[in-house]
């Protein structure tokens, strides 16, 4: 059996270009129903970081296209300006997914910490009310009323607690994340020639790729993940605490610990393969410090053809997710008007 040649493609281009429509043409239709859904209905904390996955789903999901295309024809097909795009969106969507995901998490683990303060209140106020209603009781056996005098009564509704948190702060942090680490990428960026055939859209220079790459490691891989972990352990331990699960009221804030259990488990397994292969790929290569280095072999194209295909689906994954897990994105995409007192 005869070797692959070099620009011999892993897969055939037409079976490759209509999978990758597929998923991506459904996942882009997914995020934006989502995005029009949530648009057309009051939205707070959680629901507004939601939108904001979906918004940066839908730009990681166009980056991704081109993406698979060049690592399986292992050449870049869409120019010096198609380049720059490419590799800065890439970096700036899949920061803000990365760190949106994280930010759902820490929300409703503070949700639920807010709804247990506020249960653990009404249990001692109605402590203290039932010691005082026997107080009083006692009190009335030996003393009269002043029937000039009319009784004063005073009713509380702990339902009205505010469990409403500010998304603002971390929602601008992600975002002014995303941007910064995604300007080299547009400052840097072009293409390559390797050969008569060949086209590569990389950074040339190979002290600042590896200084950069060393920064994208930290803040879009390692920073990330240890958040997700660190926050995925923390939701596990409040959703198998029974005592306190039967007493929340909110069932919105349920839910929005199972979804974000959910999205860290499809970032884990569908998109930090990519960041380790691709992290792997750029220390190798910037090491090897040349130009031709950055060429692919066929195992690599295997491989990187592989885990870009993950997570492209993960974009699909994510928005189906919220759709399913959390009632009020799903009663978004019902007729009717739908109000709802809870905030999460």
């Amino acid at each position: 059996m005869s070797e692959r040649t070099h620009s011999e493609p892993l897969l055939p281009p037409l079976a490759l270009a209509a999978c990758v429509a597929c998923i991506a043409g459904a996942a882009a239709l997914t995020n934006c129903s989502v995005l029009a859904a949530l648009s057309k209905t009051s939205r707070s904390g959680l629901l507004t970081i939601v939108l904001q996955l979906a918004l940066a789903d839908l730009i990681l999901g166009a980056s991704i296209g081109p993406e698979l295309w060049s690592y399986n024809i292992k050449s870049w097909h869409f120019g010096d300006h198609g380049c720059v795009a490419y590799r800065g969106l890439n970096v700036f969507a899949s920061t803000a997914s990365s760190y949106l995901v994280a930010t759902i998490a820490l929300h409703s683990l503070a949700t639920i910490n807010i709804e247990e303060k506020a249960i653990a209140k009404r249990i001692k106020r109605n402590e203290h009310d039932e010691d005082e209603e026997i107080r009083s009781s006692r009190h009335s056996l030996v003393t009269s009323s002043d029937s000039s005098t009319p009784p004063r009564t005073m009713n509380l509704d702990y339902r009205l607690t505010d469990r409403r948190i500010s998304v603002t702060q971390p929602s601008v942090f992600v975002w002014v994340l995303a941007i910064s680490l995604s300007v080299p990428e547009f400052v840097l960026a072009t293409t390559v020639h390797h050969g008569r055939e060949v086209v590569l859209c990389t950074i040339v220079d190979t002290s600042q790729r590896l200084h950069m790459y060393s920064i994208l490691a930290v803040f879009n891989l390692f920073l990330p993940l240890i958040i997700m972990i660190v926050a995925g352990v923390l939701v596990i331990v409040k959703l198998r605490i029974k005592k306190i699960m039967s007493q929340i009221e909110c069932f919105e804030s349920i839910a929005a610990l199972k979804l974000s259990i959910w999205l860290i488990v499809v970032y884990i397994v569908l998109c930090t393969p990519r960041s380790c292969v691709t992290a792997y790929n750029i220390y190798s290569k910037s090491m090897q410090g040349n130009v031709t280095s950055l060429a692919q072999n066929d195992d690599k194209t295997t491989v990187n053809v592989a885990t870009s295909s993950t997570y492209i689906v993960s974009t699909l994954i994510r928005p189906l997710l919220s759709i399913i897990l959390l009632p009020r994105v799903r009663k978004s995409f019902s007729f009717g008007s739908y109000t709802n007192t809870d905030n999460v």
